[in-house]
């Protein structure tokens, strides 16, 4: 699973901004937003982490329960899919 080519993260102003370039942006319509551990996952979705090596990196990063990161991370997941982010 990755992030889709077209699309980058950007910090501007110290908003953690998807940016859609190229041919993505003809069909890419909105602002997405992160905030810290957003943005994190974002870069980490490269097509070659597991989604559990993220939730295990993110954990450690944060020192946070893998529970609470796990659904938060699937959560954050199914919201990038809804908006046409992530590539299977």
């Amino acid at each position: 699973m990755k992030i889709k080519d077209g699309y980058i993260l950007k910090n501007v102003a110290g908003e953690n901004i998807v940016i859609a370039t190229g041919e993505a942006r003809l069909s890419f319509n909105g602002i997405i937003t992160f905030n810290e551990v957003g943005a994190e996952v974002f870069t980490r979705l490269d097509g070659t982490r597991s989604i559990k090596q993220i939730v295990d990196e993110i954990a450690l990063l944060y020192n946070a329960p893998k529970d609470v990161i796990e659904k938060d991370i699937n959560k954050l997941i199914e919201k990038m899919r809804n908006h046409g982010l992530i590539e299977e």
